[in-house]
């Protein structure tokens, strides 16, 4: 089954959206380090950011040629109840890491901490959020 999502164009520009949010993440996880928030806050902060704009090209571009059933609002309800869970996975992720290896910038461990949620996120928001309209 991975390795199916992995050949789907879908997927792809999933993945791709997600790169775009690995920098909008990480560029205002450093710029919030920057203006003195800590790290801890930062990182929720952060991610939440970077879920916003994953759910506008997502919505707009990774899953534009679907038949999407529901509202938009109702998508980005869901769309932000599977970044939760991600959020979730990231976070703990990202504060073992901080633990673990206190001697990181914790600008690569946030990087690091990115990855676990993603398969998960990308399976439940094809399958769920993004899905088709049944005819």
């Amino acid at each position: 089954m991975v390795a199916a999502l992995g050949a789907s164009r879908p997927f792809v520009k999933f993945s791709l959206t997600g790169l775009s949010g690995v920098v909008v993440n990480l560029g205002s996880f450093h710029l919030l380090l920057e203006l003195g928030v800590h790290k801890y806050l930062a990182s929720p902060i952060a991610i939440e950011i970077s879920v916003c704009s994953n759910f506008f090209i997502n919505n707009y571009w990774t899953f534009a040629d679907r038949a999407l059933s529901g509202r938009k609002r109702i998508r980005g309800l869901r769309f932000h109840l599977v970044a939760l869970l991600a959020l979730g996975v990231s976070y703990s992720t990202f504060v073992v890491l901080s633990v673990l290896l206190p001697q990181i910038d914790p600008v690569w461990l946030q990087g690091c901490a990115i990855a676990p949620g993603t398969l998960v996120n990308y399976i439940l928001n094809s399958y769920w959020t993004f899905r088709e309209e049944e005819p």
